[in-house]
């Protein structure tokens, strides 16, 4: 396949992803008519998100993966599609908390099989120099899909309460929130049919092509993560913690928009919901132009060169948040935080695809979202809150606590990318067929 026939791959599986996040976080925005009309408490509605979405999309990733180690990936990608977007419209048709509760662990369970087998697909599309571009514009799918949740969601709700179907005898018994599921989740089925037309890449990097059965390819996979410990801990640490502040920040800064400067909701979630979109979405980019700007000059070192960058970056613009007083500039330090904690996307995953075995790919990469989904998701906003009740005691003080959570998290995560430095400038770069050849630009495919 020609070279903008691997953009065309690109561009397929950034509409998957934007879907897949638009089917994530769509249910944030119903939480009020869903608890009413199921008569559930706010603890009830955070298990949909939580365990009913969370917990099942990180445990499912690993077994997944293993698949797509294995298998075609761009079936295992178009069937999860086919599953989130089908779950996703389940969990409009849904009449009771534990029918709702199953269709968001069946999106989790769809949504797991999305990361892996394209990280794995896009690192034997594209040559070491446009892997990082390639997977900046698969990760701004992530972004774009996130803002657009947030940012038309409100107006998808609008617009079906304005919605006279009264006419429509099998649309009348359902509520606004059924339907955005509903129209969330159908586009998915379509964008299936494109990715089942794909044909499966010719796998580069192989390191072992015997054939294994799963219990050896587990116990090899695990052997090699082992022999690198060092090399793969020290990644995982350093995107756990970015991710911790990054996830912890999404969460808080809209928060503190209100306590510091009086925004009401809707407000503050306009104001934070367009800084995000544009900052992420460039960030996203502009992390993977960079490390594709600097392959040349230094080798596949550059990785861990743009997270340094973005670590740094995102740690000058937290610090000074809660000495400022006028409310553009605080909106301007936000949109440079998201813009550095978002520069890590495509940057992070594509560094560990490069230095891994092809038949191991999907696996690491599942690992990788397992470490950071549960250690960095999972504690980010917790620790911003536990400084502000327990440390501060000031709910006013919420300012000083995102910058005491990123004076920890991020010099961690810097002192992480240093461990791993160098171990990662002497690992073999798997992202081309022969280790020791220049980078090339063959995206043969079988048929």
């Amino acid at each position: 396949m020609k070279p903008q026939g691997g953009w065309y791959l690109v561009v397929l599986l950034f509409f998957a992803y934007m879907l897949s996040f638009l089917d994530r976080q769509i249910i944030a925005l119903l939480i009020e008519p869903i608890k009413l009309e199921l008569g559930i408490s706010d603890f009830q509605f955070s298990l949909l998100h939580g365990l009913g979405f969370g917990v099942f999309f990180a445990l499912f990733g690993i077994p997944i993966a293993l698949a797509a180690d294995r298998w075609n990936r761009t079936r295992i990608i178009g069937l999860g599609i086919v599953v989130w977007s089908a779950m996703t419209v389940v969990c409009g048709l849904a009449r009771s908390y534990l029918q709702l509760f199953l269709g968001r662990i069946g999106v989790g369970v769809g949504e797991a099989a999305l990361a892996p087998a394209a990280y794995s697909l896009l690192a034997d599309v594209f040559d070491r120099k446009r892997l990082p571009t390639a997977m900046a514009v698969f990760s701004m799918g992530r972004t774009v899909g996130s803002g657009l949740a947030f940012l038309l969601g409100g107006y998808l709700l609008t617009t079906l309460a304005q919605w006279d179907r009264s006419e429509i005898s099998w649309l009348a018994g359902y509520a606004d929130w059924q339907l955005a599921f509903m129209m969330a989740g159908m586009p998915g089925l379509l964008l299936a049919l494109f990715i089942f037309a794909l044909k499966e890449p010719v796998r580069k990097g192989l390191l072992d092509t015997r054939p294994q059965s799963v219990a050896a390819q587990l116990r090899s996979t695990f052997v090699f993560l082992l022999s690198h410990k060092r090399l793969y801990l020290g990644i995982f640490i350093a995107i756990a913690a970015t991710t911790a502040m990054s996830s912890g920040f999404i969460v808080w800064a809209p928060v503190y928009l209100m306590r510091e400067f009086g925004f009401t909701p809707p407000e503050a979630a306009a104001r934070f919901g367009s800084v995000f979109i544009v900052a992420a979405s460039a960030g996203v980019l502009g992390g993977g132009l960079l490390a594709s700007h600097w392959q040349p000059r230094f080798g596949q070192i550059t990785y861990l060169r743009v997270m340094r960058v973005a670590m740094s970056g995102t740690l000058l613009a937290i610090l000074p948040l809660p000495l400022l007083t006028d409310p553009v500039a605080v909106l301007v330090l936000i949109g440079l935080a998201v813009f550095f904690t978002q520069s890590l996307a495509a940057v992070s995953v594509a560094s560990i695809q490069v230095i891994t075995p092809n038949e191991k790919r999907a696996q690491l990469s599942s690992y990788f979202l397992l470490f950071v989904n549960l250690l960095g998701y999972g504690s980010g906003a917790p620790l911003v809150a536990a400084v502000t009740d327990f440390v501060w005691r000031d709910p006013s003080a919420l300012g000083w606590s995102l910058s005491l959570a990123a004076l920890v998290l991020l010099p961690l995560a810097l002192v992480a990318v240093t461990v791993a430095w160098p171990h990662y400038k002497i690992a073999p770069n798997y992202a081309i067929a022969n280790p020791e050849s220049p980078a090339q630009d063959d995206l043969t495919y079988a048929r």
